[in-house]
């Protein structure tokens, strides 16, 4: 037996050598677009989001290989997708509020400002004529030049191309609407945030029981579901079964482990920076990783089940990889549970996939 199956390869070689230039080729595009602009806080905001966060359009795209005959309009949807999230993000992280009363007005007045930014995401995935909005109403600034307006047309323009995405609008829009909710909640204040995001999945919990709340959050903040649900649009046809597995797949499995792990590696940055943590909420180290470990589990059984399982089984074990292989690991002294939590996977070619996430880093590729 191969230690890593050639349709694996095949998958890693095209994402390396097709799929990772042309996300560079386009988050160039909007750096020009931005610097054509007169510098403005929101110019800065945005470029910064670029040069910070680029990894998650590089490991979003691999889903443009979901559907080779779609690629290049399933990457240019991605990256200007996850390029609006990204830069709202930042908007959200980076704000200060001068003229609030209390820390509960400020609170109020917040929500209501990121609530009315992330409506561009939701803007976004319609196939109406585009039309300017409002997105900055309730926000300190509004000058960005027509960037994020760009950024929604953008995704417009490729959805479009999608043949069967009114059948997955809804499963997506779903998806977004939770990934806007706990943007808008996991920024507020220090004091009130957990006990709004508690509340927030108080009306989820009777659809996922087998759910702490700071997991089902987690889920919510990976855009990945979003992602597979719209390669799938790009096929000539779809079966409501086949939407349905892919939907249960991804959320919350893959989409939980996503950002379960993003926050594990993070652990001494927010620590320190008092950020908000969804690693910090289980009782103990032990209790984490049976957790994580019950997420693989589920996240690769399920990915076994679908049409073209190794490409599913890839993503899950390339997050695994990918994540576990960041240097902040080491530095953390967190290398003895990343290895524990790697075996999970049960395959030996999850050691080489990190392997070559450790080769790949250190040649500044990812």
């Amino acid at each position: 037996m191969k230690l890593i199956k050639f349709e694996q390869w095949s998958l890693l070689t095209r994402y390396l050598f097709c799929i990772l230039p042309q996300v560079e080729k386009e988050l160039q595009g909007w750096k020009k677009f931005l610097r054509d602009c007169s510098p403005s806080p929101l110019q800065q905001q945005a470029l910064y989001s670029i040069r910070d966060k680029r990894f998650h359009c590089q490991g979003g795209a691999f889903f443009a290989l979901f559907n080779p005959a779609a690629c290049s309009h399933l990457l240019s949807l991605i990256v200007s997708f996850q390029t609006i999230s990204d830069y709202l993000d930042n908007l959200c992280d980076r704000v200060t509020w001068e003229n609030s009363s209390s820390i509960k007005e400020k609170d109020l007045f917040m929500e209501k400002s990121f609530r009315h930014l992330h409506t561009s995401m939701l803007v976004a995935l319609e196939t109406v004529s585009p039309q300017k909005h409002e997105f900055y109403r309730y926000y300190p600034y509004n000058q960005d030049k027509g960037y994020l307006q760009a950024l929604v047309m953008q995704c417009q323009k490729n959805i479009a191309t999608l043949p069967v995405f009114d059948k997955v609008k809804e499963k997506v829009l779903f998806l977004t609407r939770l990934y806007c909710d706990l943007q808008s909640l996991k920024h507020l204040s220090f004091n009130y945030r957990q006990k709004h995001l508690e509340k927030w999945f108080k009306a989820y919990e009777i659809l996922y029981p087998y759910l702490l709340w700071n997991e089902f959050a987690a889920a919510a903040g990976s855009t990945l579901g979003i992602f597979v649900l719209s390669a799938l649009a790009s096929k000539q046809s779809c079966s409501p079964l086949e939407i349905e597995k892919i939907f249960k797949c991804y959320f919350p499995w893959i989409c939980g482990l996503h950002i379960l792990l993003d926050y594990y590696i993070d652990q001494e940055e927010d620590r320190r920076e008092g950020d908000l943590n969804f690693i910090f909420f289980y009782s103990s180290p032990e209790q984490c990783f049976q957790r994580l470990k019950f997420f693989i589990e589920n996240a690769l059984q399920r990915a076994g089940e679908l049409d073209n399982p190794t490409f599913h089984r890839l993503v899950v074990k390339g997050l695994l990889a990918l994540y576990l292989s960041d240097p902040k690991v080491v530095r953390q002294n967190l290398e003895v549970t990343a290895k524990k939590i790697l075996a999970v996977a049960g395959e030996k070619d999850i050691f080489y996939l990190y392997r070559a996430c450790q080769l790949l880093r250190k040649t500044g590729i990812i």
